[in-house]
């Protein structure tokens, strides 16, 4: 009986080590290891750079759809992509719908801003009275943060001749245009009946004078514009 518990153990201590009865259990392959190569050269695939998609199918048609609300998911997507185009805005501009014209008018100024729509036609929305006043201030937000020649000479007439939205929005957006017209004409426009031109005047001039503030005292304003413009 003790022999036959040795042969147990010995047995259980076989099975522990993998081998039973003189036959060894399948041990993980080992897989020699191949000569060191330079390593390969793996060429670089590279893929074009994600653009916003084009028009998808059947935008087109859904800028004349009939319904504004069409119409005007139809513009944002529009003017959300690259394949805005200033015809389509132009025309979309006027637009029956308000949501949609004011979308369109907000292309046209990012289009303006790319060199791709020209001044004349900026100018020809916010002085078109016939269109509502929420397209034109999209034209006049468009036109008047990029200062050029033209757009400081449409709002320092505006500013001393506009109606009280024209001399409102000219007196704010002033400020992004050649001091040299600009100034002259918000100190005039301190004498404005309108408090909210007065007070988007002095803004204005505020921007320009580094933070200086006379308020709406002309006098003091001119004092300091002769000492820079001299």
């Amino acid at each position: 009986m003790k022999q036959l518990a040795l042969l147990a153990v010995a047995a259980g201590a076989l099975v522990a080590t993998g081998v039973w009865l003189g036959h060894a259990t399948k041990a993980a392959p080992v897989i020699a290891t191949a000569p060191a190569e330079a390593p390969r050269t793996i060429p670089v695939v590279r893929t074009p750079a994600l653009t916003r998609p084009a028009v998808a199918p059947g935008l087109a048609r859904d800028l004349q759809d009939r319904d504004p609300k069409v119409r005007i998911a139809a513009m944002r997507e529009l003017v959300a992509s690259d394949a805005k185009d200033p015809a389509t805005l132009l025309a979309a501009s006027h637009d029956s719908d308000l949501g949609t014209a004011i979308v369109a008018t907000i292309g046209l100024g990012e289009l303006y801003r790319d060199g791709q729509v020209s001044a004349q036609d900026m100018a020809a929305r916010i002085t078109d009275h016939a269109l509502p006043e929420k397209v034109r201030v999209a034209a006049m937000n468009g036109f008047g943060v990029v200062a050029s020649p033209q757009a400081a000479s449409l709002f320092t007439d505006l500013v001393a001749h506009g109606q009280d939205l024209d001399r409102r929005s000219a007196a704010i957006l002033l400020q992004h245009q050649d001091p040299a017209a600009a100034v002259p004409a918000l100190i005039a426009a301190l004498a404005d009946s309108d408090e909210y031109v007065r007070s988007n005047a002095v803004e204005s001039l505020r921007s320009f004078a580094r933070g200086r503030d006379f308020g709406t005292d002309a006098a003091a304003w001119q004092r300091w514009w002769s000492t820079r413009s001299t």
